[in-house]
């Protein structure tokens, strides 16, 4: 996941401040794409400490809005961004912010109570204003229901074909990580394997005096 490149085993650690930094460049390099940030974890719930964390990243990205992990709890922070103008993308499902550590996350849908707790939840955050919701690591028929009972659209990660988009975290899909990955990523590709084989070449070369030659001199 894209949390490994900080060394980080729960996406907890990611503070505004790191994502102000990472959403500023994406947003610089985005020409057609809508740029949402993600609303780091704090441990303390609190609507107007939100609703002020979002509007100070906003300003300093100016992205085009924010993903906010939550269930119904955040009906009314959707309700204040709405009039403010922030369109948010609502997060159910697994939510990687509640764990502690990677290795907790468990899927979503296999309680008793899940499907109608996900529905409901769904149902409110879209009435709150809500443009999108995520759902993450929810079995198939879990995701299909939701996608089919709502009219906003449904972007899943880990939630079957019957959601109306798809994401892959980069790192993963082309294979920079060579240990355990999710069930629900495809890898396209094995970038770690190249990537070793070249530091490797690179390395034997600069030691063996062949890197650099003249070739890459300036004279």
């Amino acid at each position: 996941m894209g949390m490994v490149l900080y060394g980080m085993d729960n996406t907890r650690n990611v503070t505004d401040e790191i994502m102000i930094r990472h959403a500023q460049a994406v947003k610089k390099a985005a020409i057609k794409s809508l740029v949402f940030f993600d609303l780091p974890y704090v441990k303390k719930f609190n609507e107007k400490e939100m609703i002020k964390r979002v509007v100070k990243i906003m300003k300093l990205t100016n992205c085009d809005g924010v993903k906010i992990e939550g269930n119904k709890e955040i009906v009314n922070v959707i309700k204040s961004l709405k009039k403010k103008g922030i369109p948010v993308m609502a997060h159910l499902g697994l939510q990687p912010q509640q764990f502690s550590s990677s290795s907790k996350f468990k899927i979503f849908g296999r309680g008793n109570n899940d499907l109608i707790n996900i529905l409901e939840d769904a149902y409110l955050l879209e009435k709150a204003g809500a443009v999108s919701i995520l759902l993450e690591g929810v079995i198939s028929n879990i995701a299909k229901k939701v996608t089919q009972s709502i009219n906003v659209p449904t972007i899943g990660i880990g939630a079957s074909k019957y959601c109306d988009g798809q994401i892959l975290v980069s790192e993963d899909m082309l294979g920079f990580f060579s240990e355990y990955y999710p069930k629900f990523v495809k890898r396209y590709g094995n970038l770690s394997k190249s990537i070793k084989k070249s530091i490797e070449k690179y390395s034997l070369e600069v030691q063996n005096g062949k890197f650099p030659s003249k070739k890459f001199e300036y004279n």
